[in-house]
């Protein structure tokens, strides 16, 4: 007898559905279906059920794909950048928007899930180009991240004479459509045989179950829904653009700040948040905004999840920043060096009086130098070390990752069912997307990019394999808590790709030296995270949609064309708002694109000091060993303190809400499951409003200001 195979999330099935499998009368969405989630006997039950009925179930529609691609996901990969930009946090916002959309135009339930994947797909392609992208432009274009001796690490003519924006386009195109394929082998693997856990999916489930019993009362509910997003995307534009759009009228200052300034409380308040004084913000600077965005996403985090964002932020505020002051612990400062200084300057120091080096040194307070100049490098140092911390505890995914990939053999890979067609998409398009990946990106690289061609194509090379490698983890590691860690893999990409540069550059030099070799390995980052991003957000439809009936084919499909969509806009987008970030036209914190610039500056030899940075990796190593959120928590160290009371603020009143209001209502009424979905939809919905409305005004403020308004 074999040995028998145990997993740590496989549950027993009730009595009840084990029956109605063995008889094969259970259906989709029956009651004992909710029962018996990730027990692998239903998984197994419905793949098999789904090879059959599946052609029958799923059924693919060019209109409806490219409905919700043009009108949901793309205007989202573009509100979707400027959130992640702001606050460091790529939302989710195109799923509920394009399920409502199904559901107003009543489609079946695989029809649903093929739309909101696609959607959702396009507006992921921008991960990779929000969290790393933009730092190629900080070290290019920002004073605050030139080099001791005042130039920057990467040169603007560098930048354009190395096509970056078509090359990270090309390359993050195929590296999608790799990661998205690979998980083909893994589907099988970690949703039917030992399903992984994927927390929060049962919501995703009972929204198509919803959809596939609509009734007049849903399509009236999705129509209410949808004018709650109107409402509340209006009302939410409207504050912003009082808040934040200069006008003729009020001395080209937003309303807001005029009205404010007239009472005599200016030093109060500045760009939409209320403050302490800079004038006493020695020790610490208290502020806080009303942001739309914030408290929708701290209302999807609830109040645990945006506490632990939130205590980071308090750790930097309340104890590193007062101790830096009373200590007078001095900042580095690399512009100081040209003029014949140390590079160290006291925080006591600040604000420096107008001159040749206040443009390098903008800090209107104390406390804002010690923040940006000891408690961000703690920060950076925290992100990385429970980003790689949580790849660690994930060590022994290795070893069974690539067992499982062996066993994926002989019957497991009949993706054709005789006499109807692909039920999965093939496996052999898999070494011929790699092959593609492998020749377009390196010959792109060197031909268009200047690179030399070893590297060209060990780069190529080592991103078919990393996409692979890393990427198989952090999907394990996303179906196991949720999360994707995006950043601690892309660190480690960042790592690897910078020290295979500088070994080649031994046999055949960069033409441009460190600099180039940092530009490449960036825009290889970048790529990266755009890739595991989707390998994540198939894995999520791959879920949803076994238990809907939908073909994995049908699923590969749609999202291939979304990336194909997406990806253009990402990086056009990218370049756009890292442009106006880099030259502060925009005044958006780009946590993580601000934590790589920092980290290849100590790449590249900058005196920045290893004891703060290896300080920040022990904190976030045991954060992440204590609460499993280390590198939430090193990036609510990073975020000023003003967003972070708003992520509270929306987790809490979210908890007030169900507590006090839902969970009452709903027992006074008798209410069922769909009713109280469709209430906490609606809560959604008024969320989404509220950052699209906001994300929409920052942009129109940003192209205003461009176009010289």
């Amino acid at each position: 007898m074999g040995k028998v195979r145990r997993s740590v999330y496989r549950q027993p099935p009730t009595a009840k559905g084990l029956e109605k499998i063995e008889k094969g009368t259970l259906n989709y969405f029956d009651t004992e279906v909710y029962s018996n989630l990730n027990t692998e006997v239903l998984e197994e039950y419905l793949d098999h059920k789904n090879r059959t009925e599946g052609f029958r179930v799923s059924s693919f529609s060019w209109w409806k794909l490219l409905l919700v691609i043009i009108v949901v996901g793309l205007p989202f990969t573009v509100i979707s950048q400027y959130i992640a930009l702001k606050i460091g946090l790529v939302t989710g916002g195109a799923f509920y928007v394009s399920y409502l959309v199904g559901m107003l135009f009543r489609w079946k339930p695989s029809q649903v899930n093929i739309a909101s994947g696609s959607a959702t797909a396009t507006d992921r392609t921008v991960t990779g180009f929000v969290f790393t992208f933009p730092a190629i432009y900080l070290l290019a274009y920002s004073s605050q991240y030139v080099m001791s001796d005042g130039e920057p690490l990467l040169s603007p003519a560098l930048i354009e004479s190395s096509n970056i924006v078509p090359l990270a386009m090309v390359a993050s195109l195929f590296a999608s459509l790799m990661g998205m394929m690979y998980f083909i082998i893994f589907r099988r693997l970690w949703q039917v045989e030992d399903p992984l856990p994927s927390p929060g999916f049962q919501a995703f489930v009972k929204l198509l179950d919803i959809a596939g019993h609509l009734s007049e009362g849903g399509v009236k509910q999705a129509r209410s829904s949808i004018k709650k997003v109107m409402a509340s995307f209006l009302a939410m534009f409207a504050f912003a653009f009082l808040r934040d759009f200069p006008l003729s009228f009020f001395k080209d200052l937003p309303p807001i700040t005029y009205v404010i300034n007239s009472i005599g409380l200016g030093q109060w308040y500045s760009h939409g948040r209320i403050h302490m004084p800079y004038k006493w913000s020695n020790l610490t600077h208290i502020s806080y905004e009303f942001t739309g965005i914030g408290f929708a996403i701290g209302w999807f985090m609830k109040s645990r999840a945006s506490l632990t964002v939130a205590f980071g932020s308090f750790v930097t505020w309340f104890l590193i920043v007062p101790m830096v002051y009373l200590l007078d612990v001095p900042i580095y400062i690399p512009i100081l060096e040209k003029y014949g200084g140390t590079g160290f300057l006291s925080v006591r120091a600040l604000p420096i009086p107008p001159g040749p080096l206040s443009e390098f040194i903008p800090y209107p307070a104390p406390a804002f130098g010690a923040a940006q100049g000891i408690a961000k490098i703690i920060a950076i140092g925290a992100i990385l070390g429970g980003g790689t911390t949580a790849l660690f505890k994930m060590l022994p995914v290795f070893k069974t990752v690539f067992q499982d990939v062996m066993k994926t053999k002989g019957g497991q890979k009949k993706e054709w069912v005789p006499g109807m067609g692909w039920y999965e998409w093939p496996t052999q398009h898999i070494p011929i997307v790699m092959g593609a990946a492998f020749v377009t990106i390196g010959l792109a690289f060197w031909l268009f990019g200047g690179f030399p061609v070893l590297a060209s194509f060990v780069f190529s090379g080592l991103l078919v394999v990393l996409t692979f490698a890393l990427g198989a983890i952090a999907v394990k590691i996303s179906g196991e808590i949720g999360t994707t860690p995006v950043s601690g893999t892309s660190f480690l990409t960042l790592l690897l790709l910078f020290g295979s540069f500088s070994l080649i550059a031994l046999l055949i030099p960069f033409p441009h030296g460190k600099s180039q070799i940092i530009l490449m390995a960036l825009v290889g980052t970048t790529v990266f995270g755009s890739a595991i991003s989707l390998s994540s957000e198939i894995m999520w439809d791959f879920k949803a949609g076994l238990y809907a009936g939908t073909r994995p084919m049908h699923l590969i499909k749609g999202e291939s064309v979304a990336i194909i969509f997406g990806t253009p806009a990402a990086a056009l987008a990218a370049a756009f708002f890292s442009m106006r970030l880099a030259n502060g036209e925009m005044a958006l914190e780009a946590p993580q694109a601000s934590a790589f610039a920092v980290f290849v500056q100590i790449l590249a030899g900058g005196q920045v000091s290893m004891l703060l940075f290896g300080l920040g990796i022990f904190i976030g190593v045991f954060v992440e060993l204590l609460t499993g959120m280390g590198t939430a928590f090193g990036l609510g160290m990073y975020l000023p303190l003003q967003y972070t009371l708003m992520l509270v603020t929306g987790g809490f009143a979210r908890d007030l809400w169900e507590k006090k209001w839902l969970g009452p209502r709903a027992k006074r009424l008798n209410w069922g499951e769909a009713e109280k979905t469709f209430k906490l939809l609606d809560s959604y919905m008024i969320m989404t409003g509220f950052y699209i409305g906001e994300a929409i005004i920052g942009t129109v403020l940003a192209v205003y200001l461009v176009v010289g308004g």
